[in-house]
């Protein structure tokens, strides 16, 4: 996955420079899973595209205008037309060690939370006003999750606190040697060992760390040095813990495969002047100008049939 907690604690700091203190223009139904922002910010418009696509999750700037997609908006657009437009950006944050950001407004209504949880499968877009749901783009009831209901007029819930995963400023060799020596089953991938075992490890990290390692991302783990993987690990993670970011994208056969705030040796790394032009050039454009023409094609169809109806009457 890659939107780890790195690639959204370096979009945190990146929006931080670019749209806090930014008036918030117009708020775009881009699609069915999909928020857009046209944000006015250090002199120039700026388009903030959120989505909770269970397989797309994302958030970033994208570079051109964001066009309506839908014929009708969504309920969650209304409100946002409501609660946010002519708003002012005040805040950008995001929980520690956690996949999720917070875009603080200030708007004509209160003050109100956007928040964005570009977690695969479990995406989620929603406004918050004094800790109470507003509205979402993805509905969760009790039915689906008991902790977290995710509804309008409920308490917004945060996600359980991460447990049982090292902190990386605390990680030493040991404990990555210890780690490769439970492993009961030597033939395991050695990436897959780490997932989940550090505090913001995600697997494209760890496939980063192992070929740093071994010169190949699908090593075992009887075949993982524990000090090489220790090395790799302080090489890759220290930037990153600084927050020290190296945006960009990584690829494989001239195809943009993956997108990172860390240099990648390895994939085919061109860096990017942000992690929002990293992403974009792995997703490619949002909507076009065609977006909302396309979208009501099968509306003014309908339209036009009944128009040759009448006539033909006539």
């Amino acid at each position: 996955m890659n939107f780890d907690v790195f690639t959204i604690s370096a979009l945190v700091d990146e929006f931080m420079d670019t749209l806090v203190g930014g008036r918030i223009q117009d708020a775009i139904d881009v699609d069915t899973m999909g928020l857009g922002l046209e944000i006015y910010a250090n002199h120039q418009r700026q388009y903030l595209y959120m989505s909770a696509d269970s397989d797309n999750p994302r958030v970033h700037v994208v570079d051109d205008k964001l066009r309506r997609g839908l014929p009708k908006p969504t309920q969650l657009g209304l409100l946002f037309r409501s609660y946010v437009e002519n708003g002012i950006v005040t805040h950008i944050s995001q929980p520690e060690w956690e996949r999720i950001m917070y875009i603080d407004v200030e708007g004509e209504k209160g003050d109100v939370t956007i928040i964005i949880e570009p977690m695969a499968r479990r995406a989620n877009v929603l406004l918050v006003k004094d800790g109470i749901i507003l509205d979402c783009m993805k509905r969760v009831g009790p039915e689906d999750n008991r902790y977290r209901l995710s509804l309008p007029n409920h308490e917004y819930v945060a996600p359980p606190p991460i447990t049982n995963q090292m902190n990386p400023h605390e990680v030493t060799a040991d404990d990555i040697y210890n780690m490769l020596e439970r492993v009961e089953k030597k033939t395991a991938q050695t990436r897959r060992v780490l997932t989940g075992q550090i505090l913001g490890m995600s697997p494209l990290i760890a496939s980063e760390i192992v070929f740093r390692a071994t010169g190949d991302t699908n090593a075992k783990v009887r075949d993982a040095d524990a000090d090489a993987l220790y090395d790799a690990f302080r090489a890759v993670f220290e930037p990153l813990l600084k927050r020290e970011w190296q945006t960009g994208i990584g690829q494989q056969d001239g195809v943009v495969s993956a997108f990172s705030p860390y240099a990648m040796e390895s994939l085919d790394w061109q860096p990017t002047e942000t992690m929002s032009e990293a992403i974009t050039s792995f997703y490619g454009s949002i909507a076009g100008p065609d977006a909302y023409n396309e979208a009501t094609k099968p509306v003014q169809e309908e339209i036009e049939e009944a128009k040759i109806k009448l006539s033909s009457k006539l």
